[in-house]
């Protein structure tokens, strides 16, 4: 989301992130290099079959949950357990992954294959990255939407509009903010975020996990989530949720999917 309210470079976490320097300045070299190693891929790809992926989300009939009274829900298990061994074993390799660039807007992580509705942006590598694109899919499929919606318990019908893989590696962070509100208010009171955490070699904070706070600050932690493997954040936009995490321990690394969902009118 853009605007005003995203994270912006915390002047000091920039400073004393001292592993994040080496990859700034070698960002440049990475991006075309990265490019070489796609096309090799490529070439050398062969014809991967899976089993369809499988979402562990199911209706929730109780309206009475985090999401609907709190404004944010974790939720572990997300995907099933042969599903989610088959999403490790064909996750990206590096190079599918735009490195991250000097003070980009507070979000010291890579990023890559990238699909976003609104501004009509398709990474011709999703079709490239076929496990992927299979979960993309599910997570746009009318099912998961429903799903949803159900959780939140407004009587919302939503569409998923963009979605986004990451990862994030040692002095990695993300600055405690909001994101953005729009000028529709009916499309503001139906955003949902989805932090779909794949794969980290720590717990909490120490491996990124994604945190909600009471506050601009890491001083009130109100959510901090400790299983970083197969598990989800959800929150709603409208609520207005701080959320963010301080920067990654030495040797630590997380994985994650974001995708973003409005009302479909």
């Amino acid at each position: 989301m853009g605007g005003k309210s995203d994270p912006k470079t915390n002047r000091k976490l920039l400073l004393t992130s001292f592993l994040l320097w080496p990859r700034y300045a070698t960002s440049s070299l990475r991006s075309r290099l990265r490019l070489k190693l796609q096309n090799f891929d490529t070439r050398r790809a062969k014809t991967n079959t899976y089993s369809r992926l499988q979402f562990v989300i199911t209706t929730v009939s109780d309206p009475n949950n985090d999401l609907a009274t709190k404004g944010f829900l974790f939720v572990e298990n997300f995907l099933d357990k042969e599903s989610y061994k088959m999403l490790l074993e064909n996750w990206p390799k590096k190079r599918w992954f735009e490195p991250l660039r000097f003070r980009q807007n507070g979000k010291s992580y890579d990023s890559g294959l990238r699909w976003n509705e609104a501004t009509n942006r398709f990474d011709t590598s999703i079709d490239k990255n076929p496990a992927i694109l299979d979960l993309y899919n599910q997570l746009k499929s009318e099912e998961f939407c429903d799903n949803l919606s159900a959780i939140s318990n407004d009587g919302v019908k939503r569409k998923n509009f963009s979605l986004l893989l990451t990862q994030s590696y040692s002095h990695s962070y993300l600055t405690p903010h909001q994101d953005s509100m729009g000028q529709d208010s009916k499309v503001n009171d139906s955003l949902i975020n989805i932090i779909y955490f794949v794969e980290a070699n720590g717990e909490g904070w120490e491996a990124g996990g994604t945190s909600i706070f009471a506050d601009a600050t890491f001083a009130k932690p109100i959510l901090i989530p400790q299983n970083l493997n197969n598990s989800a954040l959800l929150y709603r936009t409208s609520d207005q949720v701080w959320h963010g995490f301080p920067k990654i321990k030495f040797r630590k690394f997380r994985k994650t999917v974001l995708a973003h969902y409005w009302a479909t009118t």
